[in-house]
């Protein structure tokens, strides 16, 4: 039997000779790239997340003043028909018609409540009127 021994040259493939693609790395361009689109990304989290914070201190003034309403109308049956002068009155009057949410602040006058990034006031009304408050 006989050995048939392939005697043709061997063909080099010129494209692989040097180091794979792979192993050179990234090129500048591509690192660029990269760079820019994290930094869009970011961008656009950081704007969404300043939204996100300005809605929930808005929320959290509305509910504060929502709960300050309805203290108002609490101090004024359990103190014999008389609405609150202030809101340090709500909060001392026996029982408490408003208690305020940690971390929040009322001023030396009473009438300004202070959460994280909001301001409640109230404002009494002369004539024996149910006083008024707003947020900001």
């Amino acid at each position: 039997m006989e050995h048939i021994h392939d005697t043709s040259p061997v063909e080099t493939d010129t494209i692989t000779t040097g180091p794979a693609r792979r192993d050179r790395g990234f090129t500048l361009v591509e690192i660029l790239i990269a760079i820019v689109l994290v930094g869009i990304l970011s961008a656009v989290v950081v704007v969404g997340i300043g939204n996100l914070t300005d809605k929930g201190t808005d929320a959290a003034c509305a509910a504060s003043l929502d709960a300050a309403k309805s203290a108002t109308v609490v101090y004024y049956g359990s103190n014999s028909n008389a609405w609150p002068a202030t809101m340090t009155a709500m909060t001392t009057s026996t029982p408490a018609a408003l208690t305020l949410p940690t971390g929040v602040t009322l001023d030396v006058t009473g009438l300004i409540a202070t959460g994280q990034g909001w301001t409640l006031t109230m404002t009494p009304s002369a004539g024996g009127n149910q006083p008024t408050f707003a947020c900001s």
